[in-house]
């Protein structure tokens, strides 16, 4: 089996395509958003764009000299994580964490006994947080060997470099934009950090001879982490300062290392960690009991308690609720969610042993890491409180099980790609709910390419526009109606391989004006339509089924 990072070098770098295929390509995706008119004025400005001694050229001559220089992709190299996240300054929590909730075991009980250390919190909880977690260290461990096979489709291997931005990295608030911290890959760290009731813990993972803990040596920590919220003399919930607008808690963070030097070491050991895990406990605030109502367990693993027992900066996030549902939440910047998902169905193939092994080795207590904390503090705490209670409120979730057919008609039937039909009934639907169309994202992948993340895939086109438009048109045939789904089908379809081969348009104009020099500009970008055309009313990002996943 080839090593993980076998095929790195091969990969080839992202392509800047020429200025005429990706114009052209422009001006087809505002068809459906234009009049007549528009569409011929953007038409004469993209013209002039293009045209020789035109800006465009000018342009198009930087951004090659900035791939030139760039060592791998000359997107993600010089752009891309500040540019898309890290100079945005919205809350991570809602606007830009990803989430994934997993299905509940095959022993899963049906009656949870309160933990005998503390009665805030059930015993399989604790068991499956330690399994899930020992599971979790299993696999780091395999990457760190480089024992993952690298991913591959029938074009050849993907890039894996994301699975290095997972262990031990943390995103850190910085005034105007943001950076991430991390430790070499692999990861040094030995420890995680488990939050509960908003109190933060160290928890090593490796016996003092360097043996890795198994799951009874983890759950016998966890409980001692829990018999110590006890007893602790609390600190301030400073996880809640995570969810805040970023500078805020740029504002905020800064304040608190200026205030205390303990501050700095808490603060380093949770930004260390390999990752978190979460115990919500039953003082947790929670609307209704749960059982299957899966839209409201997705409100908490989209935002939690009120924001509270998260940090939203860490790359991953275990949490486990009381009756042993778990949900992994994460920040997006150093990777996207497709690569966790993959990590996640295999963290939970193994269903939780109920009387665990243990090593018996000798291993450190649980520390506690406090915080230290004043009146600008609290006020602080307070502004972030109101700032993720109007998330939550503007924020709502729905899950759909819709099971009167799947995968295998779609394919076998109607003989088209499942994603290019999903995409279809979405632009449908919106169109029936809003009596037009309107611009639509949807990720496509660049993994194929050293460092490739994403591309747009522009979902709206003429052919879906027609096709929707015939479908609420009583007077159209149905032999009409599916000629024009096929039609919207195929111009999906192309433009997803287009994207797939770095030949998306978004990537390449965001590139062309970020190499514009002040008091440059140009017409085409200052048009309505291409504002518009950005503006993603639907964003329709989504993962792989997963045999254990619930919804994303």
């Amino acid at each position: 089996m080839a090593t993980t990072f076998a095929f790195q070098e091969t990969l080839p770098k992202l392509p800047v395509p020429t200025l005429e295929e990706t114009l052209a390509k422009y001006l087809r995706t505002i068809e459906p958003l234009t009049t007549p008119e528009e569409l011929e004025r953007n038409k004469a400005l993209a013209k002039d764009f293009i045209k020789p001694g035109g800006l465009g050229q000018a342009l198009q001559q930087r951004l090659l000299d900035v791939d030139r220089a760039a060592p791998k992709n000359w997107l993600n190299d010089t752009w891309w994580i500040s540019k898309a996240y890290h100079e945005w300054r919205e809350p991570l929590l809602v606007n830009s964490n990803w989430y994934i909730m997993m299905k509940n075991e095959v022993n899963h009980p049906t009656v949870f006994q309160p933990s005998a250390e503390n009665s805030a919190y059930s015993t399989f909880q604790v068991k499956r947080a330690a399994h899930v977690s020992q599971q979790l260290l299993d696999y780091a461990e395999k990457l760190f060997r480089q024992e993952i096979a690298p991913e591959r489709t029938r074009s050849g291997p993907l890039c894996m470099n994301q699975y290095t931005q997972l262990f031990g990295v943390t995103r850190i608030p910085q005034h105007g934009c943001d950076r991430l911290v991390n430790n070499a890959f692999p990861s040094t760290s030995k420890h995680i950090v488990l939050i509960a009731e908003d109190q933060l813990f160290k928890v090593d993972m490796y016996s003092k001879d360097g043996k890795r803990l198994l799951d009874g040596d983890v759950e016998r920590q966890f409980l001692n982490a829990l018999t110590q919220l006890k007893h602790i003399k609390r600190s301030a919930p400073i996880g809640l300062l995570t969810c805040d607008q970023r500078d805020a808690w740029a504002n905020a963070r800064e304040h608190l290392l200026v205030l205390d030097p303990q501050n700095r070491k808490s603060l380093q050991v949770i930004e260390d960690a390999l990752f978190c895990v979460t115990l919500d406990s039953i003082k947790e605030p929670t609307k209704i009991d749960r059982k299957d109502d899966f839209a409201e367990w997705a409100k908490f693993g989209m935002h939690g308690h009120g924001g509270h027992n998260r940090w939203c900066d860490k790359s991953l996030n275990l949490i486990f609720e009381r009756d042993g549902k778990f949900t992994c939440h994460g920040e997006h910047s150093p990777c996207d969610a497709l690569i966790p998902a993959l990590i996640m169905e295999y963290i939970v193939l193994k269903p939780t042993d109920l009387n665990a092994p243990s090593i018996n080795g000798f291993v450190d207590a649980p520390t506690y890491l406090p915080f230290v904390t004043d009146a600008k503090v609290q006020e602080h705490i307070k502004a972030a409180t109101v700032t993720i209670e109007n998330l939550s409120k503007n924020s709502d979730c729905g899950i759909i099980n819709f099971e009167e057919y799947g995968v295998d008609f779609v394919k076998k039937s109607v003989k088209t790609s499942p994603d290019a039909y999903l995409q279809m009934a979405i632009q449908l639907g919106y169109y029936k709910q809003m009596g037009q169309s309107c611009a639509t994202y949807e990720t496509g992948s660049t993994r194929q390419f050293r460092d490739g993340r994403t591309e747009t895939t522009r979902t709206l086109s003429s052919e879906s526009a027609a096709f929707c438009k015939a479908m609420e048109d009583p007077s159209v045939k149905p032999e009409e109606k599916m000629k024009r789904l096929r039609a919207a089908l195929a111009a999906h379809s192309a433009y997803q391989k287009d994207v797939a081969n770095g030949r998306g348009c978004d990537r390449h104009l965001l590139g062309l004006r970020l190499c514009m020099q002040s008091g440059e500009s140009h017409g085409l970008f200052q048009e309505p339509v291409f504002t518009k055309s950005g503006a993603f009313l639907l964003s329709t990002s989504g993962l792989f089924a997963g045999d254990y996943f619930i919804g994303t």
